[in-house]
């Protein structure tokens, strides 16, 4: 399986919440000093055979995690996919995760996520928490997806719902959600 982890936006609400400047939303450390990033690969790393690709610029990760980037950069979560789909080696034929880095509590997702399946919460679509085939996502993916929603992705993979509660797709996009999840010490968020 892998897993493609979609981390390169700007953070741009993150960033306009705080009082002073922050690093890279998925960058954002915990109390322990762990990354919001690194929740989000360990969740992953405990998949039977998973390989990580995370869609990001430049950053710090682990030597077993592939970084790829979107082109152009910033050219959204879509186009991100679109990356990651496209660094899985054409021979891989089993199943690909698809998470933002930003959930506060990915373990709950990822464990929900163990068919093919897009996660539903509150009633709301979550489309960037999804489980499919690699050759269905490859076909989704066959077009330019630069600044398309990603709902132009799911809604080609036909996935169906899997329910979960609202608090376990809590993701940090604002200072306040970062300071409610325990996020942003030594930069303005304790």
């Amino acid at each position: 399986m892998y897993a493609l982890i979609i981390a390169g936006g700007r953070g741009e609400r993150l960033a306009t919440s705080a009082p002073g400047p922050v690093p890279v939303k998925p960058l954002l450390e915990d109390a322990t000093g762990r990354r919001l990033i690194d929740r989000v690969l360990d969740a992953c790393a405990d998949l039977p055979d998973c390989t990580r690709v995370v869609v990001a610029g430049e950053m710090p990760l682990p030597s077993d995690v592939a970084r790829v980037r979107e082109h152009p950069p910033l050219a959204g979560p879509a186009a991100g996919i679109a990356a990651g789909v496209a660094a899985i080696p054409a021979d891989h034929t089993g199943d690909v995760l698809v998470l933002p880095a930003d959930l506060a509590e990915p373990a709950a997702v990822v464990a929900a996520l163990d068919r093919h399946g897009v996660v539903t919460a509150g009633g709301r679509l979550q489309p960037l928490l999804f489980r499919c085939d690699v050759t269905a996502l490859r076909a989704a993916c066959g077009t330019d997806l630069t600044d398309a929603p990603v709902m132009r992705v799911v809604k080609r993979l036909h996935l169906p719902e899997i329910g979960l509660p609202a608090t376990a797709v809590a993701d940090i996009d604002t200072r306040a959600d970062a300071a409610a999840h325990g996020y942003g010490h030594g930069h303005g968020q304790d």
